[in-house]
């Protein structure tokens, strides 16, 4: 991580989420053990007493068969010729085998004592049960036994498994659902702009953000009615000075036409300083004039000449032709150009072109001029206040009153403005306004 850069902040669902799914999910494992587990055992349960009740059925049955070991002599006793999951023999208190089945040995068991009760060796699970002159053993193989286990408990635990899985997928559903209103909730501050007076109502409608909807709402109406004042006192504030500066302006101009040689070199100082303090003024009351709309009208292009033209600049307007009618507010866009070429010839240009396009989308005013122009360091600082200005509404010192007014006119489009050096070849400055061809309603 680079020096002084803070860590990521934690986020609410992200955290939420995982930490609900590790829970469902440890749940669901320790479930699917348990559950493997306990019908192991009661599958082992099931099988030996299986075993029992076999051994039980069968020595009752031999007690009663007098002639089991006259039959057998030892040997499997006579049946069709099958698979036997399970074996058994017959044998004398003496441990002489009377009896078998087709699979078991033909030989005792030798793992397998005469002693009542189970016994697990060489594979097998074996179940001895006396009768009254007899003995019989039982026996599975372990491997059958074993896999009916293991097959019981990844049934058992694979289902358990399966549903905490099921359980957890739908548990992270109902959380990211359950925590869309707040996405939405910064979704709809981050569309706050200068004009917002309340925030959108929610889609998703929620009780606990029901308090801070109505807290935000009314800052916004409070901020308004503040941004109201200020906007009303800079446009009174404005207008009252236009008409003394008027009259400064036509006075000092008398007076320097009258006066002696020695002062009236002071007096014309004093006019073009009365004279940018008019300009000053009159953007002001531009500014003002775009916070209360656009007044859309079709004109032609070739109306921004005369206004383009500037007293200490020689302003070559004659490509306005070529963008035909354009469509927006012809007095905000002629105060926009008059700034633009203005900014030029304050900034050492001696000549300026206005261009002017249309397209079916879009529209431009561009002015390039023959000034110093702009190093790479600044033409990127001022697209990067022009950029904060377009979408925050946020007034940078580094890009001047003139751009500020013009990148004014164009948000007031729904337009934007640009800066950029003159192609190769060339010195200069290049401001291009752009804003489209209709104007585009709010949301």
């Amino acid at each position: 991580m680079a020096a002084g850069a803070r860590p990521p902040v934690p986020s609410i669902r992200k955290r939420l989420l995982w930490r609900a799914l590790a829970v469902v999910l440890l749940g669901a494992a320790l479930s699917a053990m348990a559950a493997a587990l306990a019908v192991s055992v009661v599958v082992r349960d099931v099988m030996e007493s299986s075993l029992e009740e076999t051994a039980q059925a069968l020595v009752v049955l031999a007690e009663h068969e007098v002639e089991v070991e006259a039959i057998s002599h030892g040997r499997a006793l006579p049946a069709p010729a099958h698979s036997e999951a399970i074996q058994w023999q017959l044998r004398a208190p003496t441990g002489r085998l009377i009896a078998r089945s087709h699979s078991a040995p033909d030989t005792p068991w030798p793992v397998a004592p005469l002693v009542e009760g189970h016994v697990r060796a060489m594979g097998l699970a074996v179940y001895t049960i006396p009768g009254q002159d007899l003995w019989l053993q039982v026996a599975q193989p372990l491997a059958e036994f074993e896999h009916a286990q293991r097959t019981a408990a990844m049934a058992a635990g694979g289902s358990v498994m399966l549903l905490g899985l099921l359980a957890a997928a739908a548990l992270g559903w109902s959380i990211r659902h359950e925590l869309r209103p707040i996405s939405e909730f910064a979704h709809n501050i981050e569309r706050v702009g200068p004009e917002t007076a309340a925030l959108a109502e929610p889609r998703i409608p929620r009780r606990e953000l029901v308090p801070a909807y109505s807290a935000l709402s009314a800052l916004l109406q409070r901020l308004q009615a503040s941004l109201r004042s200020e906007r009303a006192f800079a446009a009174h504030a404005a207008h009252s000075l236009r008409t003394p500066l008027a009259g400064l302006t036509a006075q000092l101009e008398v007076a320097s036409a009258k006066a002696p040689a020695e002062i009236a070199h002071r007096l014309s100082l004093a006019t073009d300083a009365a004279q940018r303090l008019a300009g000053v003024v009159d953007a002001l009351l531009t500014m003002a004039r775009t916070t209360e709309g656009v007044r859309w009208r079709a004109f032609d292009a070739t109306e921004l000449a005369t206004i383009a033209a500037g007293p200490r600049i020689d302003v070559d307007a004659t490509q306005l032709a070529a963008a035909g009618t354009l469509l927006g507010d012809s007095d905000l866009l002629a105060v926009a150009v008059a700034n633009l070429v203005d900014n030029a010839a304050r900034h050492g240009a001696q000549r300026a072109r206005v261009r002017g396009t249309r397209s079916s989308q879009q529209q431009c005013i561009e002015i390039e001029d023959d000034g110093p122009g702009a190093s790479p360091e600044r033409l990127a600082l001022i697209g990067a206040a022009l950029e904060r200005f377009e979408t925050k509404g946020e007034i940078d010192p580094a890009i001047g009153l003139g751009l500020t007014l013009a990148a004014s006119v164009a948000r007031a489009h729904r337009g934007g403005l640009s800066v950029q050096s003159s192609p190769a070849g060339r010195r200069g400055f290049v401001a291009r306004l752009e804003w489209p061809t209709e104007p585009l309603q709010d949301k």
